[in-house]
């Protein structure tokens, strides 16, 4: 008697781990399906939000929140970009360098503002991030051939404040004590990380506090020398 009701024991337990092991089984497989059609749907809105970012590539968030109009470029545009509100601009590098440096503002239509990410600053990652904001202290500009080049926004260069930030896009030749004039001398260089929103340093760029005396501004040339008469006359009065 104790042997059968031994066996009635172990046939139960087979037959309930059996059960327990269908019913996971069936569990798994409505899981796996799960998970299926939810990776489905997460791709199919990642391509949905790519086509979006696509579409919203040329709206200038400070247009947005401002309503102002955007600025006509003044400079020349490639002709597959010119209907766009943020176009690629139509000139090598060394006529850029030369508008940087005389009138940096006629670049303003052709750059995205960004600023270097929190992910970077609190060493969260170990590359150079940088995010798209309206009061960003560097511009993105998309050159003749395709790339995406750095730069600092006018007025940013002789903040105090800025040279932590300049120092981790740019080499600086000179002493790094801020005030001083520092000209750009090569535009940093970036990829690509969330089209139009997020970028990655690629490449350094070149400051230097001693310019190229040919790409210096005009308008700074005529006020040295104005500065110069002036004291000049000074002294002889």
């Amino acid at each position: 008697m104790e042997a059968s009701k031994v066996v009635e024991s172990v046939k139960l337990l087979l037959s309930s781990v059996k059960k327990l092991t269908d019913s996971f089984l069936t569990t798994e497989v409505k899981f796996t399906h799960m998970v299926d059609r939810l990776t489905s749907d997460v791709h199919d809105l990642l391509e949905r939000m790519e086509r979006l970012e696509k579409q919203l590539l040329n709206l200038r968030e400070s247009d947005q929140q401002t309503g102002q109009p955007q600025r006509k470029p003044e400079l020349p545009v490639t002709p597959e970009s010119k209907e766009m509100l943020i176009p690629r601009l139509n000139l090598p590098l060394e006529s850029l360098l030369d508008v940087y440096a005389n009138a940096p503002s006629l670049l303003e239509p052709f750059s995205r503002p960004c600023n270097i990410t929190s992910r970077t600053l609190l060493g969260e990652i170990n590359e150079i991030e940088l995010e798209a904001s309206t009061q960003g202290t560097t511009w993105v500009l998309e050159s003749l051939d395709g790339s995406l080049l750095l730069v600092p926004r006018p007025g940013t260069l002789e903040r105090r404040n800025q040279l932590e930030t300049i120092d981790r896009i740019y080499k600086i030749k000179g002493v790094k004590e801020l005030p001083v004039l520092l000209q750009l001398i090569q535009p940093a260089r970036a990829v690509v990380v969330q089209y139009g929103r997020r970028w990655q340093l690629s490449q350094k760029g070149m400051l230097s506090v001693n310019p190229d005396p040919l790409r210096v501004s005009t308008a700074e040339r005529l006020l040295k020398l104005e500065n110069r008469l002036a004291n000049l006359e000074a002294s002889n009065g």
